[in-house]
């Protein structure tokens, strides 16, 4: 009988769907600190522009801040029902105010993913050039991504931990400062739409 029970095995495994493997991501680059690293991740999405992960040795998790420009990532297909494929709808840009989809998400150890803030805003403004007005968006939220690497972890004062200090942290008025450094412009402003 066990070479009948090979073969039932053999055939149930034939039988069942196939498990996808999911892909690790590619690291593009990586920092490192004293208490975190940040990897620039390459993510393959419509209108992804730049995915960063910050790790620390002190923290229960990790953070992920992405960016998106939105009109192209509302012509994404997110799914299929029924076979007809499902669009994100569009939206008039040129009445929207907002040029980017700027997320940060706290990722558990467990594989948990939560929302801190997904904001709609506005990163392209106007620069001293065309090409400085491009390259913004990508350098601002790098810039927000880097200054995790200058938090100092305090192990006595547990409001001073690096993991409070990324708790705290004003997302949003980060990426407002990088922009307006970015495009030289002290008064450009994000006209954040706040998602989540």
């Amino acid at each position: 009988m066990g070479w009948l029970e090979q073969l039932q095995r053999w055939i149930r495994r034939l039988f069942q769907p196939k498990r996808k493997r999911r892909a690790a991501p590619t690291i593009l680059k990586r920092w490192y600190g004293q208490n975190c690293a940040v990897l620039r991740l390459e993510r393959n999405t419509p209108g992804g522009i730049a995915t960063y992960r910050i790790t620390s040795i002190h923290g229960v998790c990790d953070y992920l801040i992405t960016l998106d420009y939105l009109p192209d990532l509302h012509g994404e297909v997110v799914g299929e029902y029924d076979g007809t494929p499902i669009k994100l709808g569009s939206l008039d840009y040129k009445n929207y105010p907002a040029s980017h989809r700027f997320a940060v998400f706290r990722l558990g150890r467990d594989g948990s993913s939560h929302p801190i803030g997904i904001w709609d805003v506005d990163l392209q403004g106007y620069g001293k050039s065309y090409a400085l007005s491009e390259l913004a968006p990508s350098r601002a939220v790098a810039g927000v991504a880097l200054r995790c690497l200058q938090i100092i972890n305090s192990d006595k004062t547990p409001s001073l931990s690096w993991q409070s200090q990324m708790d705290r942290m004003d997302w949003l008025g980060l990426l407002s400062d990088r922009i307006r450094q970015e495009l030289s412009n002290p008064n450009h402003n994000l006209r954040a739409i706040t998602l989540h």
